[in-house]
């Protein structure tokens, strides 16, 4: 690599093309994309001639310690793209699969071997960039664009119904952050333990207590009277009393938290509880209601003392106790509550 410094590159890519031995190929050709913004992508174009570099075999026999052995430069055209020395996937190298008889003229450099090896070196380019195009196509994170805004994670989104224009604006989260939860979303069912991995998404480490067929009183808008215009029906819909008792619409979350910050977040208002309700109507929609609790331990409840810290009033206001077996003592503190549909509910 004795050679002057290229005006081409920038000087992140210098220290890269040092350290080239330790990197990984795919890791490197990314870096090659997004030093170089205005040029096509490697192996996109009909010619390699966009390129700024060149990937060839290393010619040796030994064992190959590393992905890429090392970069070189042409003396004589300083101006041509820099040479990548790949140890995989190669027409000629370690792994080769031409007859001996070509490999050994091109390791012992036997005399007319440049005309081979430049030959090959055609074929020995385009094949890595095509290998490196593939491999970025079918592995999802490295195609990944920050907030979902890549081909892959929009169709995974459309699968999940987030794929109609406005929909993301319903939710009031950003779309991306569902991406986690496809495996769930997707499902037709609503079960104890996919409410659990949505709440653990956002706490991860927190106990979560799902109790389900959780019964809740429903109001009715009109009894049953008896009366004239609204004639009634024993066997249909005849209900004594203003309000029944129901439970097939409404689970019960207790959450746990393991530290102070998690219950500072989970307090109505705050970040934390107002991206779990965000979750709640992607997961559970309009089909159920959602009673939320937090069961937190005093010892992580702030001093009720003014001044020392923010505490609010029928939340995290608790007196202090004396006693020091009751440190551990946990409380019920009230989230909120989580309406699929309105209703008159209490």
């Amino acid at each position: 690599m004795d050679r002057q410094q290229d005006s081409t590159f920038s000087p992140l890519m210098e220290g890269l093309f040092r350290q080239v031995p330790r990197m990984n190929f795919y890791k490197f050709c990314q870096y090659i994309e997004q030093q170089h913004p205005d040029l096509p992508p490697l192996g996109k174009s009909e010619t390699p001639a966009t390129d700024p570099v060149r990937f060839r075999p290393v010619p040796e026999m030994g064992f190959p310690a590393s992905e890429m052995k090392r970069v070189e430069w042409d003396r004589e055209f300083p101006e041509r793209p820099p040479t990548v020395r790949t140890t995989f996937l190669g027409l000629y190298g370690v792994d080769a699969v031409l007859p001996y008889a070509w490999l050994d003229d091109i390791v012992q450099r036997q005399e007319g071997h440049e005309s081979l090896e430049g030959f090959l070196d055609i074929f020995n380019h385009r094949v890595m960039t095509q290998y490196y195009r593939i491999w970025l196509k079918y592995y999802y994170p490295a195609g990944f664009r920050s907030g979902g805004t890549d081909l892959v994670s929009q169709c995974l989104l459309g699968l999940a119904g987030f794929g109609i224009e406005g929909s993301s604006e319903q939710i009031a989260a950003p779309p991306s952050r569902f991406l986690a939860l496809m495996g769930l979303i997707t499902q037709r069912t609503r079960t104890g333990d996919g409410l659990r991995c949505v709440v653990n998404l956002l706490l991860p480490g927190a106990e979560v207590e799902v109790r389900e067929f959780y019964p809740q009183w429903i109001n009715l808008e009109s009894p049953a009277r008896l009366q004239r215009d609204e004639p009634i029906s024993l066997q249909r819909s005849a209900v004594l009393g203003r309000r029944f008792k129901e439970s097939n619409s409404a689970v019960h979350v207790t959450i746990t938290p393991i530290d102070i910050q998690q219950v500072e977040g989970l307090l109505p208002g705050e970040s934390i509880h107002t991206d779990l309700m965000a979750l709640l109507r992607a997961y559970l929609g309009y089909r159920f209601d959602a009673c939320m609790n937090m069961k937190v331990k005093r010892s992580l409840l702030p001093k009720a003392q003014l001044g020392e810290s923010r505490v609010r009033l029928g939340l995290t206001a608790v007196l202090g106790m004396k006693q020091i077996d009751k440190q551990h003592q946990a409380i019920t503190v009230n989230l909120g509550r989580y309406v699929g549909l309105a209703a008159g509910q209490q």
